[in-house]
């Protein structure tokens, strides 16, 4: 199924996934990195998911640019995390994170009221496939 990213931000510098990966002690995912230069900043067609029995709804993919003023920030993101092997990627309207699991090679939800972490059980590429209206 084929999503259709709406209000895309063309990605400024592509060296951001080196700085985050420093910052953080990972190596940044070349898969997350081809995605983000796809749909950096962008909302998709298809907005639901499920974690589990729960349906979630995507609301926006980061920005990865660096003093974004048009999208929600992935700078923003970031310190709120204390995980480090999450990236987040994504968030919800009511502000939790659908963050990439390094550790896991998979695509987690963090609550941002709980500061838990629910896991969708799939890989980047699987979430986004099972993404729907």
């Amino acid at each position: 199924m084929e999503i259709n990213w709406k209000y895309k931000i063309d990605l400024k510098d592509s060296k951001v996934f080196d700085e985050i990966g420093e910052k953080r002690g990972i190596s940044f995912p070349e898969k997350l990195k081809d995605f983000i230069i796809e749909a950096n900043a962008a909302t998709p067609d298809k907005i639901k998911f499920m974690v589990g029995c729960n349906e979630k709804v995507f609301g926006a993919v980061f920005s990865f640019n660096r003093d974004e003023t048009e999208a929600d920030s992935v700078f923003d993101a970031l310190p709120v995390i204390e995980d480090k092997n999450l990236i987040p990627f994504g968030i919800d309207p009511f502000g939790n994170f659908i963050c990439y699991s390094i550790k896991d090679e998979i695509v987690v939800f963090w609550d941002h009221e709980t500061d838990s972490v629910e896991s969708t059980e799939l890989s980047l590429d699987d979430f986004l496939t099972s993404l729907y209206e």
